[in-house]
């Protein structure tokens, strides 16, 4: 199924106190990933200062988006078909949950632990998306996707600590 990807690679981050997105060069990794299995693919950068930080096609915002339901309905607003958004922090996906992920239909993806997945959603064709705060609201009538064996690459690292226990883990 075609659709094209958006990698939310926005900036710093309040709870780790470090930029994510350069961690691991994942971006950069998952842009290529992407491309190769010929999925059309933006980088959602966060301000114009970062488009050179990442490899490919990078989106900043504008000035009016302050917070990342407002990134999500830009993109949706302005590409046809559906979107296939992926955070920047998933340092644990396999090219077999990527590829699971890209399969799946329109929807929230529900990790191991049955966590929803906001940022790693499928968004419908034709979609027009209401402004709301969260994304828990906006993605509130979407289905659920189990990942099924998947499910527990969909870690999102946001605590220093599981940060530290990944670098553990990797040694």
């Amino acid at each position: 199924m075609s659709c094209t990807c958006i990698i939310l690679a926005g900036g710093r981050s309040l709870r780790m106190k470090e930029d994510k997105t350069l961690l691991f060069d994942n971006v950069n990794q998952l842009y290529h990933r992407l491309t190769e299995l010929g999925f059309p693919t933006i980088i959602a950068c966060g301000s114009k200062e970062r488009m050179s930080l990442f490899d490919g096609t990078c989106i900043p915002d504008t000035d009016d988006i302050d917070s990342l339901p407002k990134v999500i309905k830009s993109f949706v607003d302005s590409i046809e078909g559906e979107i296939q958004f992926f955070p920047c922090d998933m340092y644990l996906l396999s090219t077999e949950a990527i590829l699971s992920i890209l399969h799946q239909q329109p929807g929230v993806p529900v990790d191991h632990n049955g966590r929803e997945q906001y940022t790693l959603s499928r968004t419908f064709s034709g979609w027009n998306p209401a402004s709301k705060p969260t994304l828990r609201e906006m993605f509130a009538t979407f289905p659920r996707n189990d990942m099924g064996e998947y499910g527990a690459e969909l870690t999102n690292f946001n605590h220093p600590e599981q940060l530290r226990a990944l670098n553990k883990s990797n040694q």
